[in-house]
């Protein structure tokens, strides 16, 4: 067995072998890193990273229904997940952590930083916030607006990019199966969800500046129209 434990704190973490289904007695605080306040050498920080930092490092998005009642959710426009009390819960939990969490007597609260908060906020009043959030949990952005260097493409490679793959038919000729990609209306329907997007981040950086987050919000730096400047 080993243990891990913070300085000036009696709490202990065990780990073992997780097919034994260890027994966590209370986990271990995490200590606040450099990026926990990615802003703090600046002073600033552009708007885009401020939402990567909330939705992909705080997990703002995940923590919204803590303290609220079912009832508070719903009429808040969340959705609500209740956590079943048969054990079925509880052995999910055991197969996704490898171990077995042992609660009973520890109050668990998952707080955000309260700028994290600010943004999820602001977010959910702007036409477009929601692809906000989507994008910046993964640190994305939204693609599919360039067109492509050729309309059609073999369904099948051989070689990828380089050699199709041929098939037969019944009387031995051969023929190679395309596809059309990067249609002229797919690649305008992208480039109207990507200019929805900048221009929610855009929202959002005015949104915040009326707001005392302590810290200045920067303007999107992503081009406003990357396919002219691409051209």
């Amino acid at each position: 067995m080993t243990g891990l434990r913070e300085e000036g704190d009696d709490r202990l973490v065990r780990a073992g072998d997780p097919a034994r289904a260890p027994i966590v007695t209370r986990a271990m605080r995490v200590l606040p890193g450099p990026g926990a306040r990615p802003w703090e050498a600046t002073g600033s920080i552009e708007v885009e990273a401020l939402c990567v930092w909330a939705y992909r490092d705080q997990r703002v998005d995940r923590f919204q229904n803590a303290g609220l009642y079912a009832i508070e959710a719903e009429a808040d426009g969340r959705v609500w997940y209740g956590r079943s009390t048969d054990g079925c819960a509880a052995i999910a939990d055991i197969a996704h952590m490898g171990c077995r969490v042992q609660s009973s007597g520890v109050s668990i609260r998952d707080n955000v930083h309260a700028a994290a908060d600010m943004v999820a906020t602001a977010l959910g009043g702007i036409d477009g916030g929601g692809q906000v959030a989507f994008h910046a949990r993964h640190a994305g952005r939204p693609d599919g607006w360039a067109l492509p260097d050729r309309r059609y493409r073999p369904v099948m490679w051989s070689v990828p990019g380089v050699e199709a793959q041929w098939e037969h038919t019944d009387s031995g000729h051969r023929y190679c199966p395309i596809i059309s990609v990067g249609a002229v209306d797919d690649v305008g329907r992208c480039r109207l969800a990507y200019a929805r997007w900048w221009d929610a981040l855009d929202q959002l950086t005015w949104a915040l500046s009326l707001r005392a987050m302590g810290f200045a919000v920067l303007r999107p730096t992503a081009p406003r129209e990357p396919w002219v400047e691409a051209a």
